[in-house]
């Protein structure tokens, strides 16, 4: 009987034990807000807390895939050692045109550089960090890579990376002038009736 009472408060002492403990999912889907990929340790201290944590990104750029609908920061971490040059991949399918930034820092005690690849476009970085805004990406799909290997840093290297995409409002002016397409439609409209 009393080993009976120990299995039975083991069985629900465990995962109320767990239960606080973050574990890593997919990340899949439509995506918007703060996200962080669960890389090398320590994870990048940017992220403000309670961001969602997901999968390690891979050295591809086909896996994650995933699809932004909103405002989104994604933050992550990569590594470059003599026996393990990662790189951090991704595939993004926007909804409408994004302004892409990058921010890059060593973590304590290393050095870092590398190239970010971003929808066919390559910047490379050096140094003690900063943010560099790239530029804008239209509607569409495109691939993403931090490569840590690039560079002329030996290994070992250790950085915190982060993306910035920001939805590009529609111009005022544009607004305006659909207003005034629409206004000269129906006063066309009443003209001819």
């Amino acid at each position: 009987m009393r080993i009976l009472g120990l299995a039975l408060a083991a069985a629900v002492a465990i995962p109320l034990a767990t239960a606080g403990i973050a574990n890593a999912a997919p990340i899949s889907g439509n995506i918007s807000g703060n996200v962080q990929e669960n890389g090398p340790k320590p994870l990048n201290p940017w992220a403000p807390g309670g961001t969602p944590l997901y999968d390690d990104f891979s050295n591809g750029t086909g896996n994650p895939s995933f699809s932004l609908v909103g405002d989104t920061h994604i933050f992550g971490t990569v590594r470059h050692a003599s026996s393990t040059n990662f790189k951090d991949g991704w595939t993004m399918t926007l909804d409408r045109a994004y302004k892409i930034a990058f921010r890059w820092a060593p973590h304590a005690g290393s050095l870092f550089d590398g190239d970010f690849n971003w929808g066919g476009n390559t910047f490379s970085f050096a140094g003690t960090g900063g943010p560099s805004v790239l530029g804008i990406l239209g509607a569409g799909t495109h691939s993403f890579q931090v490569d840590a290997t690039a560079g002329g840093l030996p290994p070992i290297e250790d950085g915190y990376w982060s993306v910035h995409a920001t939805v590009v409002p529609l111009p005022a002016g544009a607004v305006l002038l659909l207003s005034a397409l629409g206004g000269l439609a129906l006063f066309r409209s009443r003209k001819s009736a």
